[in-house]
């Protein structure tokens, strides 16, 4: 079950007015798993203090699209993107990865582990915090 929380409709008038920055741009990005192409060429900017929705069938491509913002299909085998994907100005793949994903949170429907141990995922957000040694 999805649950979809109401957006509100900025009117171009309206952008005028209270223009927000961009945080995120996608520019004719694309990815790939192995030949398959499971993005087509996205431009897309997604504004701060808005609320953007992803909307659409499963298997068009959210949450590969998500994944690839915060680089967690960088482990899996043949997968690659192009084009671009550029957070607050910087490129997302030039960013240091733990960095990258503090700053940007996702929740699925479904749970999206790295392809990882059970261990290991569990482990990440702790260690990520800090945390690297067993308590004694």
């Amino acid at each position: 079950m999805a649950v979809l929380l109401p957006a509100t409709v900025v009117r171009p008038e309206q952008r005028a007015v209270s223009p927000s920055a961009v945080q995120l741009r996608a520019e004719r990005f694309s990815f790939f798993y192995g030949d398959f192409k499971a993005l087509h060429d996205i431009s897309l900017d997604i504004h701060q203090h808005r609320v953007t929705a992803l909307i659409g069938p499963s298997g068009c491509g959210k949450s590969t699209f998500l994944r690839a913002i915060n680089r967690m299909s960088e482990m899996v085998p043949q997968a690659r993107a192009a084009g671009s994907l550029v957070l607050d100005g910087k490129p997302v793949e030039e960013m240091e990865v733990t960095q990258l994903r503090r700053r940007v949170g996702m929740v699925f429907q479904r749970p999206n582990p790295f392809p990882k141990s059970i261990f290991e995922n569990v482990a990440y957000g702790v260690r990520i915090g800090g945390v690297r040694d067993e308590p004694s």
